[in-house]
């Protein structure tokens, strides 16, 4: 007979306490305390379909994953709505994403953008989350050309940095990152370089704003990913994972991750190593042989 889903009054009430204890460590450290060099593994959902969060959750905490990162798809419900789906099970909430609106060319819901910004900054720290992840645009520019005074690039620049610059304080009172994830060519004009995102970020000048690295973006716009870890993955706490153009489960090609972990590791990095990639079969298995590949990766970088 299936287990059922539901959730006793005492393993909720546990898990809550644990998630409310997390955040308050958060809250008071900012980053939580792991020693540089140590790695966290997570999925990001979704995983395969018609599963509840909790299965999901239940599913990568058995495979030997340490977290789960939460997509848009699971955030319309309320922290405690969470909490309670993730109680008693002991996996983290990696990450959650923050509003992807930054750059819309309608005024209002750009500033709906930031204002929810705010409000997942605040939900990622009572979910014991250290991190939340921004990508400003997708598809093309749509912003006019303003030219001579601006080009549309620049006045997309300028309105980035500067609604960056009003997310400081809730940044800065939640402990929590702000990531800017640069993604492809083929699904963003705007930032697809790691280079792009260190010059917003150090644009901002504030602690806390903060680079997501993602492998399979990197596969597809990155000359050599090592030397652009080298260069710019000071900024990087978090980092994304899939092999190739069809964005499968790692060690599913023969992808070399170590030399871009090797320049991580001269960073220290200490962040979450998270998979993100489409099953093309069984997705449990290619879970659980991504974590053994990457966890072999790592060591040996």
């Amino acid at each position: 007979m299936k287990r059922s889903n539901s959730v006793s009054r005492r393993e909720f009430l546990a898990g809550c306490g644990a998630a409310m204890g997390g955040a308050a460590l958060a809250s008071a450290a900012g980053q939580s305390t792991v020693e540089a060099g140590q790695v966290r593994f997570g999925v990001r959902t979704p995983l395969p379909e018609k599963l509840t969060l909790r299965e999901r959750a239940q599913l990568v905490k058995r495979l030997g994953y340490d977290g789960i990162e939460l997509g848009s798809e699971w955030l319309d419900q309320s922290v405690e709505a969470i909490q309670e789906q993730l109680a008693g099970i002991g996996i983290a909430v990696s990450a959650i994403v923050g509003s992807i609106k930054l750059l819309d060319t309608d005024p209002l819901v750009r500033a709906q953008g930031v204002e929810l910004d705010r409000r997942r900054l605040e939900m990622a720290r009572a979910l014991g989350a250290n991190d939340i992840i921004e990508v400003p645009v997708f598809g093309p520019n749509k912003f006019q050309d303003l030219s001579p005074m601006m080009s549309s690039r620049e006045v997309e620049e300028r309105l980035l940095v500067t609604e960056l610059k009003e997310l400081v304080p809730n940044v800065q009172a939640t402990g929590v990152n702000l990531m800017l994830e640069p993604c492809n060519q083929k699904e963003t004009h705007f930032m697809y370089l790691q280079s792009q995102a260190a010059k917003f970020i150090e644009a901002v000048d504030a602690p806390g704003f903060r680079l997501l690295s993602d492998f399979y973006h990197m596969q597809l716009e990155e000359r050599d990913i090592a030397a652009t870890l080298r260069q710019y993955g000071k900024h990087t706490v978090y980092v994304h994972l899939a092999d190739g153009k069809a964005r499968t489960a790692p060690g599913s090609l023969p992808f070399d991750y170590r030399p871009g972990f090797r320049a991580l590791k001269d960073w220290g990095f200490s962040g979450w190593l998270n998979m993100e990639f489409r099953a093309t079969e069984n997705h449990e298995a290619q879970l659980a042989s991504a974590l053994a590949y990457i966890k072999k990766q790592w060591a040996e970088a």
